[in-house]
């Protein structure tokens, strides 16, 4: 497989190469990868994302490999955190979503934000739900955590049972929730993880969830579960520490 980045602001990665499959994710712009174009279906690539290991399928024409664009990519890059952020590149302007990488010579390093990870997803209250998406424009729950987490130098897996996975080593109670801890949750089956959001615990108050679930929005959280108007929508699996930076 050959090196490439995203050249568009959001490249969708479907299960299958195929428009009308699944879309599992979105690379982000500026977000390297290994790709290989098929044989068939034509125009189509088998790529994995450098960031978290995810593979799936794009269109071939989302993605650069081009010599001078990976070296510019290759050197120190800067992470965009606003939900959206508009800059000229090539005599062209590009809107880009948080997490998206620019070179420094394009977009010099900012300061950048300390912010927790639950803080970081509150900027993306409203936003709407969609299936594998990770921007402002739409996302899944788990592609908040990710990007929350990303955006604060945490490396974190795609998925919600991939996340859990991958931290319930450090699990805590309810009873322990503290601000900004990542919270899991199921439908019918305690060991098939769903859904995953953010513990909301002020200092005083009632416990919520942030998490994207129609839209990103706050609902009560209890020992049982999340509940919205009155009605039970997740059961509780869990809750773990959030990671520090990785950076």
């Amino acid at each position: 497989m050959q090196p490439g980045i995203i050249r568009v602001p959001l490249a969708p990665i479907r299960s299958e190469a195929d428009d009308r499959a699944e879309m599992v994710t979105q690379g982000l712009f500026g977000e390297r990868l290994k790709w290989k174009a098929l044989d068939a279906p034509a125009g189509w690539a088998k790529i994995t994302l450098e960031r978290d290991g995810y593979q799936g399928y794009t269109d071939v024409k989302l993605i650069s490999s081009d010599p001078d664009a990976l070296e510019a990519f290759g050197q120190k890059t800067s992470r965009l955190s606003a939900p959206l952020t508009m800059l000229e590149w090539q005599g062209r302007p590009y809107h880009l979503p948080a997490g998206s990488r620019v070179p420094e010579s394009i977009w010099p390093l900012q300061a950048q934000h300390q912010d927790l990870p639950v803080d970081a997803a509150s900027r993306f209250l409203g936003a709407p739900y969609l299936w594998g998406g990770k921007s402002v424009l739409g996302m899944d729950c788990s592609g908040l955590t990710q990007l929350a987490c990303d955006l604060c130098g945490i490396a974190l897996p795609r998925d919600a049972s991939d996340q859990w996975d991958a931290l319930k080593s450090d699990e805590t109670s309810f009873r322990e929730l503290l601000h900004g801890d990542l919270v899991f949750f199921h439908r019918k089956n305690p060991t098939q993880v769903t859904h995953v959001g953010f513990a909301w615990k002020p200092s005083e108050g009632v416990v919520h969830v942030l998490h994207a679930s129609g839209e990103v929005r706050m609902d009560l959280l209890t020992s049982e579960g999340i509940l919205r108007d009155g009605a039970q929508t997740h059961l509780w699996t869990g809750a773990a520490r959030c990671p520090v930076s990785s950076e």
